[in-house]
Formats: C-alpha cells, sequence, structure tokens
C-alpha cells in the first residue's frame, strides 16, 4: 500500500495530470488510479512501465526548461525593447 502511494505523491509533487502519465506508461488512467489507491497491485512489468514514464517526463520536462532559460537568458536586459516586426497598435 505504501509504494502504492508513493506513486501518487510522486505524481503530485511533479504535477503530472493522469492523463499524461497514461499517454507515456501506455496504461489507462483507470488503472494507474486503482494502483495508486490499492486496488490494484502493478505487475512487475506495470510498475517499470511506471517508472519509466515518469522518469521519461520528468526529463522531458527538465529539458524544455534549460530551453526557457536559454531563451530568457538571451533577451535578458532587453524584454521591453522592440523586436523586429512589432507594431504599436
Amino acid at each position: 500500500m505504501e509504494q502504492n502511494m508513493n506513486l501518487r505523491i510522486l505524481r503530485l509533487r511533479y504535477s503530472i495530470p493522469l492523463s499524461e502519465l497514461a499517454a507515456a506508461s501506455g496504461l489507462s488512467r483507470q488503472y494507474i488510479s486503482q494502483v495508486e489507491l490499492g486496488e490494484t497491485a502493478p505487475t512487475a512489468l506495470m510498475e517499470e512501465k511506471l517508472e519509466t514514464a515518469i522518469d521519461a517526463i520528468i526529463v522531458q520536462r527538465s529539458a524544455r526548461l534549460n530551453s526557457l532559460k536559454r531563451s530568457f537568458a538571451a533577451c535578458k536586459g532587453r524584454l521591453l525593447q522592440p523586436t523586429e516586426g512589432d507594431y504599436n497598435e
């Protein structure tokens, strides 16, 4: 039961919606919810799919955040300056 709660806590800590985890893992939202609630015990294969999916989601978000940080660093100090093609309407 504690392991199932860890899945829910981890998912909520990283703000991963059931739908996103389901899409990344190939498992249904209903199945993941049942695992979190302790209504279903995941097989080793299902547990591996969940772990792999969460890891992939976190890595993907980290890459997006790093990209945003680079974009921000490139614009820093010029945030309110007009860029080519901006019009004052």
